[in-house]
């Protein structure tokens, strides 16, 4: 499947809140699609070199973007996984329990609000570093076209400045997300017939992925590795800028990352597929 299409599919299931923090990536394509190909001259007008200027602080207002969105999650995220971190220590140890609960129901609906609180930072941290990689694979894709389109060479420099901003750098998130799977799995039993060892009721994970506090960020992480599976699938021409490579997992515990060891920032190749919308036509960037 197309990338523009996976990724216009990522945009309608992910959380409602994050959609305007994405990537423009078809309004940048349709953009494009007003240049004719290696001609070198705008349709609409403008000249090439002013158009690139005008091009390239487009695109750096949109990594202004996805820096501003993703270093305020992060930062939430590390906040809350801090304070998640401490709960369960406490439980862990059973430090301040006289002091805390008055009984075993309250203690039981203390767990699961712990729980539940795991399950929706997890879910929000495997959203955030895909936000990462998707918005950059989406970056790599238009850059590509307007290199085909214009006969530049802009692909390569703007790759190496987007790979040094700070959406980019996904290693504190991706040792957050291992810390938060390490506490998955003490709090929840891998069989079903496991019983809770802190209140003696069912604590299946299962349980928790569809009530209302977690079932929005549950559906919408899944339909996010979906997304990744897809984009990993092998392509015909398999290399440093093609989706499957970005998106390739070296083991089963992969985040589906873009990181510094798969970044493109040292090659240039040719398009992985032909655009679908080539006749699209654009006006003006909203």
């Amino acid at each position: 499947m197309k990338f523009g299409r996976e990724f216009g599919i990522h945009l309608e299931k992910t959380l409602p809140g994050w959609r305007g923090k994405y990537l423009r990536y078809k309004l940048l394509k349709k953009l494009l699609n007003n240049i004719a190909p290696a001609a070198g001259v705008l349709l609409a007008r403008v000249p090439m070199p002013e158009f690139q200027v005008w091009f390239v602080a487009v695109l750096t207002g949109e990594i202004e973007k996805f820096n501003n969105f993703y270093v305020d999650m992060e930062e939430d995220l590390i906040i809350r996984s801090e304070a998640l971190n401490e709960a369960i220590k406490q439980v862990n140890t059973g430090e301040l329990y006289h002091e805390m609960f008055t009984s075993e129901s309250e203690f039981s609906e203390y767990m699961t609000k712990i729980r539940k609180d795991l399950v929706v930072i997890h879910g929000e941290m495997i959203l955030l570093i895909s936000y990462s990689s998707l918005n950059f694979a989406g970056l790599i894709k238009i850059l590509k076209k307007y290199d085909k389109r214009t006969g530049a060479m802009l692909s390569m420099p703007f790759t190496q400045f987007a790979f040094h901003q700070p959406f980019f750098k996904t290693e504190p998130l991706t040792r957050l997300i291992h810390d938060c799977e390490a506490n998955l799995e003490v709090l929840f039993p891998r069989r079903a017939e496991v019983v809770d060892r802190y209140t003696g009721t069912d604590a299946s994970l299962e349980t928790l992925l569809h009530v209302e506090e977690t079932g929005d960020v549950y559906r919408s992480t899944i339909a996010t590795i979906g997304i990744i599976e897809e984009l990993r699938k092998p392509s015909s021409t398999y290399n440093n800028l093609s989706m499957s490579y970005l998106f390739r997992g070296e083991d089963d515990d992969s985040t589906g990352a873009v990181t510094a060891e798969n970044s493109p920032c040292s090659s240039s190749v040719e398009d992985e597929d032909e655009d679908e919308d080539e006749g699209e036509d654009v006006s003006s960037l909203q």
